[in-house]
């Protein structure tokens, strides 16, 4: 056997999420379904991570192990369903692992400008005048090691809070604005809660250094709402000695 790391791509709209859900139509369950097929036996693949309900991925990547080389995952990916793409195929070694070798992972969440029937499904849509400069500025300030419990959803069982951000920002375009974050790990639910603080401040209703407010434990301040899964997307995970694509 050999193990390869496999990038999917796929719009998260019909998915109950990534991983595996008995009864429920997953990302994980879909593919291996497929390797199933082609393989005439059980085969599992380990995510870098799981992306929830609604939530799209441009590139995740997954490592698996099968023999005669690459061609039964190709085969895999000629028949994935339509909300499902393979990527890229990489061997790499047998002890090489997708979540645990991950050095950093990028997500972004989409927020346009007007009602957009094309993009529904792939951005959030509120009909709002936003201040792209005072988010922009609220999200930097969030670089850094950090406490991010005040942004994540309970019940994750984590054993620690801390989050190593390399990166954030938000870019705005014609056509509305993306916020964009890279860290070492993501608690439960911590973008689209992040997200909506920022999206706070673009309203005018949070000031911009409200969300380093909330990293340092301030009791006066409150996060904004999760926004709606559809506009977050996993862009990147990244690997030492995995070139990107």
């Amino acid at each position: 056997m050999e193990r390869y790391l496999i990038f999917l791509e796929y719009d998260g709209s019909d998915f109950s999420g990534f991983q595996y859900q008995p009864g429920r139509r997953t990302v994980q369950g879909e593919t291996e379904a497929r390797l199933l097929r082609v393989t005439g036996r059980k085969t599992g693949i380990t995510g870098a991570g799981r992306t929830d309900s609604g939530v799209h991925a441009l590139a995740m990547p997954a490592h698996v192990d099968v023999d005669r080389g690459p061609g039964p995952l190709e085969a895999m990916g000629r028949i994935l369903p339509p909300d499902i793409a393979l990527r890229r195929i990489l061997h790499v070694p047998s002890g090489f692992h997708a979540r645990f070798d991950a050095v950093s992972r990028t997500y972004t969440y989409r927020i346009g400008r007007r009602k957009s029937p094309l993009l529904a499904r792939t951005e959030y849509q509120p009909g709002l005048s936003l201040d792209g400069e005072a988010m922009n500025l609220a999200a930097e300030r969030c670089i850094g090691a950090g406490d991010w419990r005040g942004f994540a959803k309970t019940g994750g069982g984590n054993r620690s809070w801390i989050m190593n951000v390399s990166d954030a920002g938000v870019t705005a375009d014609p056509a509305g604005w993306t916020i964009t974050v890279t860290s070492d790990r993501f608690l439960r639910g911590v973008v689209r809660i992040w997200a909506g603080t920022l999206l706070g401040v673009g309203v005018g209703r949070f000031s911009p250094d409200v969300p380093e407010r909330i990293l340092r434990g301030d009791p006066g301040c409150s996060p904004g709402p999760s926004l709606p899964a559809r506009g977050l997307t996993l862009v990147k995970v990244r690997y030492h000695g995995i070139p990107e694509e």
